[in-house]
Formats: structure tokens, C-alpha cells, sequence
């Protein structure tokens, strides 16, 4: 069964906010805050509430923008539809939770990507260089190595 999820990137001019996963699925990785969209609830209404829970943070709507929508496959199977937003105002202090480390400041034109998931090795050099994108990562070997990567302007 396909799942959305979120994953919202805390950014600070020419930099980001990246934190370790600490459990579930993605641990040791490298990532933005994120996670599954729950029953009743809006994309944005999901991206809102895993930045208070991992993040300590209140965002509002206005305040994420859209960049990029990410199918995931896993050989023929559509795992996660993703909702990838920006977001660079928020209220509160940034703080360690059960799940995310305490993020660290990265430069958006650096960003260590030998700690991240393969596939964003591929896809946030393209967002973070100001593109908005519609894609389809395709895995295999359970989401360990990436198969195929495309991608179209997200309208």
C-alpha cells in the first residue's frame, strides 16, 4: 500500500538544517524532517505536524514551499509518494527529539550526501539549485541501491 509522506528542509540563506534519524525507517541517514501522512490529515497539515514532533518548530502553510514530489519505487512497487518542501520561516528553538538528532547547519552547495540516502545524492543537487521537480526513483535490493532516477518541472 502506497504511503505519502513529507520531508520539509530548514533553510537559513545559502544553508540547511540536517539532522541524523535516530530509529524507523532511514536511521544513521543524514536527512530534513519528515515522515508519513496520517488518515484525515492535508500534505501540508502532515509537513506542519513532523516539524513540531521532530523538530520542536511551528510552521504555518504559507510558509512551505513546494519543490519536488518523489515517487518511490521499490523494483515494481510504489512505495512512498513524497512532498518535498523549504521552509525558512518557522517559530520556536530547534531541539533534539526520540527520533532526529540535534541538527547541524550545512552549506546548501556542500552538503555531506556520502551520509544521506543514495537517491538524494541525486535529486536535492537539483533542488537546492532552485529547480522544482515531479520524479520517479526507482530501487532495488529493499531501497538500497538506486535502479533509475527521472524527473520534469513540477507544475
Amino acid at each position: 500500500c502506497m504511503k505519502i509522506t513529507t520531508i520539509s528542509f530548514l533553510k537559513s540563506g545559502d544553508s540547511v538544517y540536517l539532522s541524523y534519524k535516530k530509529r524507523g525507517f532511514g536511521t544513521g541517514y543524514l536527512n530534513g524532517y519528515g515522515g508519513k501522512m496520517m488518515e484525515g490529515e492535508s500534505v501540508d497539515g502532515a509537513a506542519i505536524r513532523e516539524l513540531r514532533e521532530e523538530a520542536g518548530l511551528i510552521a504555518s502553510s504559507e510558509n512551505l514551499q513546494k519543490v519536488a514530489v518523489i515517487d518511490f519505487f521499490d523494483g515494481d512497487e510504489h512505495i512512498f509518494e513524497c512532498h518535498v518542501f523549504f521552509v525558512s520561516k518557522w517559530e520556536g528553538e530547534l531541539k533534539e527529539s526520540e527520533e532526529m538528532a540535534y541538527p547541524q547547519l550545512y552549506m546548501c552547495a556542500n552538503l555531506p550526501y556520502e551520509k544521506m540516502w543514495k537517491s538524494d545524492r541525486v535529486w536535492l543537487p537539483l533542488i537546492f539549485s532552485g529547480k522544482k521537480i515531479q520524479a520517479k526513483a526507482y530501487y532495488e535490493k529493499g531501497m538500497d541501491e538506486m535502479e533509475h532516477f527521472e524527473y520534469k518541472p513540477l507544475l
